[in-house]
């Protein structure tokens, strides 16, 4: 038996710095990156001072030790080059911000701070304080940073979180032709997550203009990087994802300029992405201005250790040493900043020491609360609005449901390049798994993105893509799947326009199937409606036909806010006339009424729409039937609703899916709120049982709801109420 060392083919570096090196930190360099790192200190300093006189509401994760890798990044990057980060970024954001503004005659060692730096100084500062005047609103404090303007794109307080939303910013940029490069920065913890890895994947093999900036900091709050993993060198994590890799001394800023210098010309000579690990110290606990050696986690001489080499201690001895500046510019630099971050303290605090206190005045209202949870929908003036009964028989033709997901995306795609189609199998088979776009590969290439299994990766890349400005589609296989991406969907895009209060917005469109009695089984048929209604920055169009298909997926992809459009594969093959104009809008949160009547209400959707018109057709029943097409709890039609209710006074709520998953309880919750007196008999609900279905063809039948429940629903709704045929139309009106 013989063994042969399998030959890497992607290289990882250790950087030592030469003294050669030195000759290219001119002193404009070297006043650039003092000035970042010092900002970065002296701000840390006072949040500290700040959150022990009890003035920050929330954890405050201090970064003091590790400036210095921060600093040495920023600095060798294109002020327009674009970040983001995770919960530990302070130091990050105020160097990405200053660095942002500083304008290449600048010396600060002479002229100070200009007006601009010392004012976003100040924004950062309310911000972490929760103030209306802060960078966005206070809504995010300490871990949810953004500043796009300046090219902070969001930082993260899910470990992680915010890197597979980085590759869809570089994406994007890539796509545009920007020329601009994406930095995330994260920790030795980030490294052990999945969606690191997934990110990593995404990023080499789409050739991404990114750096991944790892600040080793070797404590994932007490977990040490030898508690955490078997294989502690780092930088097997990307060499094993094909990202060329280096390692530095994050406590030597100018290492760490040289390294992201080597970074940014990998990126620009290869067209690939790099990974700079930074090896830093944080001189505190998690979130607090206690050292960890009193958790006991680490010791005062390791502590002391990593101290004396602090970076400020670095620049003060190596700069002068060499003629680059002198102690007293750095002195001046230092002044400067101290300067800007008092007054940044005291625009926002009054009194002193124990009786120092926010100044009330600059709290945000708390009316405010639930603004820019999503769009007004602006987006949408002046777009024409129709139903199906608006056109002509001569000008309709029939149209499968399968069919129209792939027409009206050839349709959209051909007027928006900004339309890109991310998922499994998209880019093949002549249109997917099922034919959803078929015939868009030929016609826009290069847009239609093949996705390896990796979702919680790839709808944070669209994500990202989205907030970058793209309109990203993406098709889950199976609905179920979201459950694997949940982070990325629920707590990111559902989240974002108003966790940065409205200056954010991610267009997505995220498209899943639910496959129905076909037999998946139980992880392929979930409905995904009554989870993604929790998350308020969602919207959900269920379309039941290919015409309201066609008109509810123009309205996902002209909505600046996520949308969840859900595509039953009972209905894939169903025909519906539909116009051969196919530019027309289904407006989300309109319902439809399919059927008249007034003895009884039926709220349905998507499958069980045809199920309940055929039911009371055969039935002879004088129904309302609604086709309730949006599902959002924010958005659903409730005067449409309320209309019906105050006819028939009589109520059910019909879905397919299984009761735990039923969206059903929400709504009826609602209408009994609203419409409470005109209810002659309690709201109704059909759906399936608690189980979800199993493949067995009977089990299947007996989890989802179906004919028989409709059936017996109609039955008990009638001889519960005792009906005449005496229609009670009028009466209701009176009352109302």
């Amino acid at each position: 038996m013989q063994f042969e060392e399998l030959e890497q083919k992607t290289p990882v570096h250790t950087l030592a710095v030469q003294e050669s090196d030195w000759a290219l930190l001119t002193r404009a360099e070297a006043l650039r990156l003092t000035t970042l790192f010092l900002v970065a200190r002296r701000f840390e300093e006072k949040i500290l001072q700040l959150d022990k006189l009890n003035l920050v509401h929330g954890p405050a994760h201090s970064s003091i030790g590790q400036e210095g890798a921060a600093a040495g990044c920023i600095a060798a990057l294109p002020v327009d080059t674009l970040m983001n980060g995770t919960h530990r970024a302070h130091h990050q954001c105020i160097a990405k911000a200053v660095n942002a503004l500083y304008d290449d005659g600048l010396d600060p060692s002479a002229a100070g701070l200009t007006l601009r730096m010392r004012q976003e100084i100040q924004g950062l500062m309310h911000e972490i304080l929760g103030l209306k005047d802060g960078w966005t609103g206070g809504r995010g404090g300490s871990m949810h940073l953004r500043r796009a303007d300046l090219g902070i794109m969001g930082t993260n307080a899910i470990v992680a979180g915010g890197i597979p939303i980085a590759c869809g910013h570089a994406f994007a940029e890539k796509r545009r032709g920007s020329g601009k490069a994406m930095v995330t920065f994260f920790g030795d913890g980030a490294v052990h997550q999945g969606a690191t890895h997934e990110a990593m994947n995404l990023a080499a093999l789409y050739g991404l203009p990114m750096i991944f900036f790892l600040e080793n900091n070797k404590y994932a709050v007490s977990m040490s990087v030898e508690q955490s993993t078997f294989e502690t060198e780092l930088l097997t994590r990307p060499q094993g994802h094909g990202i060329a890799a280096v390692k530095v001394d994050g406590m030597n800023p100018f290492a760490v300029w040289l390294a992201t210098r080597w970074a940014r010309d990998h990126i620009a000579r290869e067209g690939r992405p790099a990974f700079i690990l930074a090896e830093v110290y944080r001189y505190y606990h998690q979130s607090s201005s206690i050292p960890g050696s009193a958790f006991g986690y680490r010791t005062r001489d390791e502590e002391n250790a990593w101290k004396a080499r602090d970076p400020w201690l670095f620049l003060q001895r190596e700069l002068p040493a060499r003629g680059i500046l002198d102690a007293t510019e750095l002195a001046a630099i230092d002044a400067a900043v101290n300067d800007a971050v008092d007054a940044a303290a005291a625009s926002c605090v009054e009194g002193a020491g124990s009786s120092a206190r926010i100044r009330a005045e600059l709290w945000p209202a708390a009316a405010t609360v639930d603004e820019h949870l999503a769009s007004d929908m602006a987006e949408f003036d002046g777009v024409r609005y129709a139903e199906a009964e608006d056109y002509a028989a001569e000008d309709m033709e029939p149209l499968s449901y399968i069919a129209a997901i792939a027409r009206t995306m050839g349709a959209r795609m051909a007027e928006d390049e900004d339309i890109y189609v991310f998922g499994e199998d998209v880019a093949n088979m002549g249109g997917g798994t099922v034919g959803a776009t078929r015939g868009l590969t030929d016609r826009f290439a290069g847009r239609l993105i093949n996705t390896p299994i990796t979702e919680n990766g790839f709808c944070g890349l669209a994500t990202g893509a989205a907030l970058s400005g793209l309109k990203p589609v993406v098709e889950l296989m199976y609905s179920d799947f979201f459950l694997v991406a949940g982070d990325q969907l629920l707590n990111q895009a559902g989240k974002i326009r108003h966790l940065f209060n409205g200056t954010a917005c991610v267009p997505l469109v995220l498209r899943t199937r639910i496959p129905g009695p076909e037999g998946y089984g139980s992880q392929h048929s979930m409905d995904p409606a009554g989870v993604f209604a929790l998350f308020p920055g969602w919207r959900i169009v269920a379309p039941s036909n290919a015409f309201d298909y066609v008109g509810l997926m123009n309205s996902a992809l002209r909505c600046k806010d996520p949308v969840l459009v859900i595509e039953p594969q009972q209905l894939h093959k169903r025909k519906t006339p539909v116009p051969r104009d196919l530019d027309y809008y289904i407006p989300i949160g309109r319902a439809k009424r399919v059927r008249e009547g007034d003895q009884i209400t039926l709220l349905t959707t998507l499958t069980m729409v045809d199920e309940c018109c055929r039911l009371v057709d055969e039935a002879g029943v004088r129904a309302d039937v609604i086709d309730l097409r949006t599902l959002s709890q924010r958005d659903i039609d409730y005067d449409t609703i309320g209309r019906s209710v105050m006819k028939t006074g009589r109520v059910a709520i019909v879905e397919q899916t299984t009761r735990g998953a039923s969206l059903g309880a929400l709504i009826a919750d609602e209408i009994q709120r609203r419409y409470f007196d005109y209810l002659d008999q309690p709201v109704k609900r059909v759906t399936g049982r608690w189980a979800p279905p199993v493949v067995s063809q009977a089990l299947e039948r007996a989890a989802l709801a179906g004919e028989a429940d409709v059936r017996a629903l109609i039955q008990d709704m009638l001889a519960e109420s005792a009906l005449s045929a005496t229609p009670k139309g009028d009466a209701r009106a009176a009352r109302a």
